[in-house]
């Protein structure tokens, strides 16, 4: 059974207005109520078959504040993603620069040194080292990967006991 025996037209005409409006007062931004109005309206034509004209303008109005509470929910998502990107984006530099890290970690062959050579002096992505080098985008993560564990390790202070002044220790990079 239909919702009303009016048609669908009828009732765009009859509740766009309001259904707009909630949305506009939940989202505050003209283009977003008017996408989450024609949301509303795809669900009512998706569901006619399933609702009785007692059930219509409640349906329509919580069906849009529903799809303004998802529309928050996917904003607040989306700005901690990019916030978090812009704080690995500002991460701190290199300590020290990349050819006095290559020179210092004697375990990096000549692809590994080209590979992060490429992707962070010459700031190139896996796919186009791949395309430069002849390899595939997962030999060159690999390689990338590997590098940069032997870096790190190299980098990490390592610290034995020196039999020599008692117990101290020593700190080597």
């Amino acid at each position: 059974m239909t919702p009303v025996a009016a048609s669908f037209d009828d009732l765009y005409k009859t509740y766009a207005g309001p259904v707009y409006r909630v949305c506009l007062r939940a989202v505050s931004r003209r283009e977003v109520a008017e996408e989450l109005t024609s949301e509303v309206f795809l669900a009512l034509h998706q569901s006619w078959t399933k609702l009785s004209p007692e059930q219509l303008p409640a349906w329509l109005f919580t069906v849009a504040k529903r799809r303004a509470a998802d529309y928050w929910r996917h904003h607040y998502v989306e700005e901690s993603w990019v916030s978090a990107q812009v704080e690995e984006i500002n991460c701190p530099q290199f300590e020290y620069p990349l050819a006095d890290l290559l020179a210092r970690c004697t375990a990096l062959k000549p692809v590994h040194r080209v590979c992060i050579t490429l992707r962070f002096s010459q700031g190139m992505s896996r796919a186009e080292i791949a395309q430069q080098l002849n390899l595939s985008e997962l030999q060159v993560k690999g390689h990338l990967q590997y590098a940069l564990q032997l870096l790190r390790q190299q980098m990490v202070e390592k610290v034995r006991p020196e039999t020599e002044t008692g117990g101290d220790t020593l700190v080597e990079l």
